[in-house]
């Protein structure tokens, strides 16, 4: 039931249809000389909320970048929905191929800057007057503001947030957008975990409504765990499952994956996210 870094893998979403995001024999370094992050990559992304888990540093977010056209891979194919990603090789340059892109995909990325003065309430609504569907982000506006708790500093510069509040946010932002692929690269570390949890539980929700998928980087396993409809599981040795959340998060397959005994596992977590934490904004 899981998808492996080989042409050859099983495709868990064939029994649900073709996958958002999809990955062939796909290969990337970010120089020639280096060694590449991924390399023969075969496989779809499943479909609703999806987290990603692996070791730290293991292509988590290259993965993302390549998915949503922020990158492009030095060999193979991507294909969002249904779309070559090298339909948006010139977003960098063409604002048209850039809004096309982003009517696609959204990204959050895990530190984000905003010079802008207006408050966030005015970037709230500028970035649902540009939604591809303005209609749907005014109807869940209060519920995306209410699962996020973002209402309270609607009068707040993003200057004048915390991280958490930022990283909160940000994911209204994308919500409001309503892309209908969004990936968020460690979208909660400095996210208190109640809230957390409130939020994962929202976007699973507005996943099934909407018919959304939003991929997620995490630290925190047990978050996967208890919100995952699909997971990308990277393991140290460089494979790639994607499928099932009750096979790939699994203990006997997390410990394979992270090369670790599990009671060691949330360690090595905790420092991560204090790691992250310590990162300017």
């Amino acid at each position: 039931m899981a998808n492996h870094s080989t042409p050859s893998s099983t495709d868990f979403s064939s029994a649900h249809g073709q996958g958002p995001v999809s990955f062939d024999t796909v290969s990337f370094s970010y120089a020639p000389d280096q060694e590449p992050v991924l390399s023969g990559l075969t496989l779809t992304m499943p479909r609703g909320l999806t987290f990603l888990v692996g070791p730290n540093g293991i292509g988590k977010s290259t993965l993302m970048l390549l998915g949503a056209a922020r990158l492009f891979p030095s060999q193979g194919q991507i294909t969002l929905l249904g779309a070559s990603t090298e339909n948006f090789l010139t977003a960098q340059s063409d604002p048209e191929c850039e809004e096309r892109r982003n009517r696609l995909a959204s990204f959050i990325y895990q530190n984000m800057e905003f010079e802008t003065e207006n408050p966030l309430g005015d970037l709230l609504d500028a970035v649902s007057a540009n939604s591809p569907d303005p209609a749907s982000a005014a109807l869940h506006r209060q519920e995306v503001l209410e699962a996020t708790g973002t209402g309270g500093f609607l009068g707040a510069r993003m200057q004048e947030l915390s991280k958490g509040e930022m990283q909160r946010a940000i994911i209204a932002m994308g919500l409001l957008y309503g892309a209908p692929v969004l990936m968020m690269d460690e979208p909660v570390f400095a996210v208190e975990p109640e809230r957390a949890e409130r939020i994962f539980s929202y976007l699973r929700e507005y996943c099934t409504g909407q018919g959304t998928s939003i991929y997620a980087s995490v630290h925190d396993v047990e978050l996967a765990r208890k919100f995952a409809q699909g997971v990308v599981l990277f393991h140290s040795d460089g494979l790639v499952e994607a499928g099932d959340p009750r096979e790939l998060l699994a203990r006997e397959r997390l410990e394979k994956a992270f090369k670790a005994p599990w009671d060691t596992l949330y360690q090595r977590q905790t420092l991560y996210r204090d790691m992250l934490n310590r990162l300017e904004p």
